[in-house]
């Protein structure tokens, strides 16, 4: 028996070394060094010092350097990170100017605002990096940071000497010469397309493997044998765009940090795959993969995007033999390693790990590369991936066409439009492009669309519009569902101005409303996403403004719109009303102010209760009584110039009075700008209303950026009544009003938000008694019957165990008959926000 235990012992053993010498490891990019920058008793003195706090901002108390001549990025790895509200870390790349900022009990890790306190900080590419403490000096028995370890990234002449030092290693990857070419050799293929959503990780402080999207939730995959942990996870910077711009090499594209952190879904070992999803959803820029359900066959063509060396993205196209393609699929190990599935000639090196195998003809995963020896391989082939990851796959994970960019449709310039303002209403002809190769054409019309319940019934301006039609049943110029028409506009020469924007109004109405984009480009080959939205909008025309600032000087500006259809009939599209503007003059007409009579005033989320709403001033001001949040529609791209103006009064304080962009029907709090009220919530740096009417000129762009699709209102009073908010003469502009050209960072200058601590959950309040609670007896659930409304509930063991279920009656009482003494957990639960309560049964 023993003999018999040995010889299993050592086969597994074999085995698995086995494995570790085939599989491709993580790639050392940057070196590691013991920090011994320890803050914490330094931060309880503070207690003892008397702070200034000169026009109520914090005190800098401490500053230091970390510095490496040359290096590629620096990062740091902070423990025990604890300050008290308002206090923070600011840490700055001295070249750069790029600042990152900690406070509370560290790093938000997702979007639920789950902190660590143990932590990578995110990479700023710079040699050098100054971290300064600021503090309110209200201390209490918070416990400041250590700076335990500091990394700093290899330089591109030092990532190039590791390969050439390595090239006998390196070989194992390289089926004879290296083929690998830049991915800016690529540029107007589908091929380039595609490998948008390839990105750079960087683990921890030093290590390097490439991951890509899959599916568009913003789900991203790599090896297991990269990230393995949620702790890893946790620490990984995501760096898209991480490529060059010419074939050459030669010169750096703006990569872009998407994240510094992702929340863990799933793993695999033995698939040597890890499933993530970033806090924030990239795919509306870089698009996305998904996996193929169907087997490739050998001698099937390939392409790999990758991130070699942690270098910027190459790809892997033709071998010597002529192209990258499929060696093998089934049985493809070797005595060493039997359970590769899948082999390909195709060059990769260290660094390539977690990159996507992708079919040359349909575009979808193969496999997710890990195995470098040549011929490369997979333990993880996209069958394979797709079962394990079963009910986690996310959508459009499997068999979709994916993102990452539509056929390029390189065109010269037929016409340009060189005299400004320019508009398209349709009236008289279409005046912009139907593209080819696409699933159909945009249609003209007038009065309605064919589908009841669906489309526009008159133009945004004047009559006729262009519209999709998503039906198939004989209507004229119809796509159906699922599919996807593209308009081109003519070229636009932005050269000779100053400013530039572009307008228009779209109509997204029905059941199942796909999606609509907004693209440009400077060659017609390569397009970029500068707006989009999906879903039903509601039946009425919404306004888009979109600034083109970064195109300036530009004399083949081309635009397009890519509209999406949903699964159904009812999902028609329609545009109207284009116009490309120039604030080049230098006395433009003040900015014009909101007229609320032409929004639809509408409840926000689930925070509008007891509260009324009116407009007065022939639509110039809205006014909020007691406890509500309105919002209007609005799409508007927020950048880092956006300026929101307003005057605001009440006569009545409650809890939360303020305004702020959304994308979404939930609260983000960062994104509303609190002016008065007596709850410590949103960014409250214009919290200074007193009496009358004063008015706000807030840089919105300083505190964040992006799509939105709502402006909202808010008069938040949860615990009484009475309190009101009128807001009046609302603008919304670039700069300022006098001069579009305005640079927002110049003219009100830099700024810290300062974010309140307080939550405005509505569950806040919710407790339950009697607690402990004696067996048999029924659960009571004491708070706001608004809060829980349609909200439902579980009860949960100390074993993890479901053992009761249910939704909330309204008498919110829960029977607790059948259930043994002990204690449980009650998570109560609506479409809005969760909360978890711990009671105890007793005999």
């Amino acid at each position: 028996m023993k003999k018999l235990f040995f010889k299993v012992t050592f086969l597994v053993t074999s085995f698995l070394c086995a494995h570790s010498i085939q599989a491709q490891k993580t790639f050392k990019i940057g070196d590691e060094f013991d920090s011994d920058v320890k803050m914490t008793k330094s931060y309880q003195d503070l207690k003892e010092l008397k702070f200034k706090n000169i026009d109520g901002k914090p005190d800098m108390v401490f500053k230091k350097e970390f510095y490496s001549k040359n290096s590629a990025y620096v990062k740091l790895y902070f423990k025990d990170f604890d300050l008290a509200p308002g206090d923070y870390v600011e840490i700055t790349g001295k070249t750069t100017g790029e600042k990152i900022i900690y406070g509370g009990k560290g790093k938000i890790v997702d979007s639920d605002m789950t902190m660590i306190s143990d932590f990578w900080s995110k990479v700023l590419f710079d040699d050098k990096v100054e971290v300064k403490l600021y503090s309110y000096g209200k201390i209490e028995n918070h416990k400041g940071f250590e700076i335990a370890r500091v990394a700093y990234g290899y330089s591109n002449e030092k990532l190039a000497k590791i390969f050439d030092d390595n090239k006998s290693l390196q070989n194992r990857a390289i089926c004879s010469s290296d083929n690998k070419e830049q991915i800016a050799c690529y540029q107007g293929t589908e091929m380039f397309e595609k490998a948008k959503a390839v990105c750079r990780l960087i683990i921890n402080g030093s290590s390097s493997c490439t991951g890509w999207l899959l599916g568009n939730e913003g789900h991203l995959m790599t090896n297991n044998h990269c990230i393995g942990s949620s702790s890893a996870a946790q620490n990984t910077d995501f760096v898209f765009n991480y490529q060059n711009t010419n074939c050459a090499g030669t010169s750096a594209a703006s990569s872009d940090v998407v994240a510094s952190s992702a929340t863990f879904i799933k793993t695999s070992s033995s698939l040597d795959y890890t499933l993530v999803k970033l806090p924030t959803n990239p795919t509306a820029t870089y698009g996305y993969l998904s996996l193929s359900s169907a087997l490739p066959s050998a001698g099937d063509r390939i392409y790999i995007p990758q991130h070699p060396g942690g270098r910027r993205k190459e790809i892997s196209v033709n071998t010597d033999s002529g192209f990258s393609t499929v060696n093998c699929v089934g049985d493809c190990g070797t005595p060493r390693v039997p359970q590769k599935t899948i082999n390909y000639f195709a060059d990769t090196e260290g660094g390539s790990s977690g990159s996507p195998v992708i079919d040359y003809n349909s575009n979808l995963v193969l496999a997710i590369h890990n195995t470098g020896e040549c011929p490369n391989g997979s333990f993880g082939r996209s069958d394979d991936l797709i079962s394990s990851i079963g009910n986690d796959m996310p959508t459009n994970g499997v068999d979709n066409n994916g993102g990452g960019g539509n056929p390029p449709n390189p065109t010269q310039c037929t016409s340009t439009v060189s005299s400004f303002p320019y508009g398209e209403s349709f009236e008289s002809n279409v005046g912009w492009t139907q593209a080819s190769g696409d699933d159909g054409n945009w249609v003209r019309d007038a009065s309605g669309t064919p589908s009841s319940g669906t489309g526009p019934s008159s133009g945004a301006d004047g009559s006729f519009y262009l519209f999709l039609e998503a039906s198939t049943n004989g209507s004229t110029g119809q796509i159906g569902s699922n599919a996807t028409a593209i308009l081109e506009s003519p070229c636009f020469n932005l050269s000779g101005l100053s400013s530039a924007t572009f307008s228009f109004s779209n109509h997204m109405y029905g059941t199942s409303v796909g999606s609509l984009k907004l693209e440009a480009s400077t060659d017609g080959s390569t397009w970029t996403s500068l707006w989009n939205d999906s879903g039903n909008k509601g039946n009425q025309w919404n306004s888009v403004s979109v600034n083109l600032s970064s195109y300036l000087g530009q004399s083949e500006l081309r635009l397009r719109f890519v509209g999406t259809t949903g699964s159904s009939w009812s999902s028609d599209i329609a545009i109207d009303d284009l116009s490309l503007s120039s604030g080049g003059d230098p006395n433009p007409p003040a900015c014009a102010a909101l007229n609320f009579n032409d929004f639809s005033i509408t409840s926000f989320s689930n925070q509008d209760a007891d509260g009324t709403s009116s407009v007065g001033n022939s639509g110039a001001s809205l006014t909020l009584t007691n406890n509500t949040w309105k919002y209007l529609p609005m799409n508007y791209t927020v950048t880092a110039n956006t300026v929101i103006e307003f005057q605001f009064s009440s006569t009545s304080q409650g809890e939360i009075h303020g305004v702020g962009f959304e994308d979404d029907n939930t609260l983000t709090s960062s994104r509303y700008f609190k002016v008065h009220g007596t709850q410590n919530y949103g960014i409250t740096n214009y919290d200074n209303y007193t009496s009358g009417t004063v008015t706000y000129t807030i840089p919105v762009g300083s505190s964040y950026t992006g799509n939105m699709d709502r402006l909202v209102f808010i008069n938040d009073n949860d615990g009484g009544s009475g309190n009101n908010s009128t807001f009046s003469n609302v603008r919304i502009y670039e700069g300022s009003c006098e001069n579009s050209n305005m640079v927002v960072a110049e003219s009100f200058g830099t700024r810290v938000d300062v974010l309140g601590d307080e939550d405005e959950d509505l569950f806040t309040t919710i407790q339950v008694a009697p607690n402990p609670l004696k067996r048999g007896n029924a659960l009571q659930i004491l708070g706001p019957n608004r809060s829980l409304k349609d909200a439902s509930y579980n009860i949960v063991n100390m074993l993890g165990q479901v053992v009761k279920k249910g939704n909330i009656n309204p008498s919110k009482t829960i029977q607790t008959n059948g259930l043994n003494s002990g204690v449980y957990i009650l998570r109560i639960e609506n479409k809005f926000t969760k909360t978890s309560k711990k009671f105890i049964i007793e005999e």
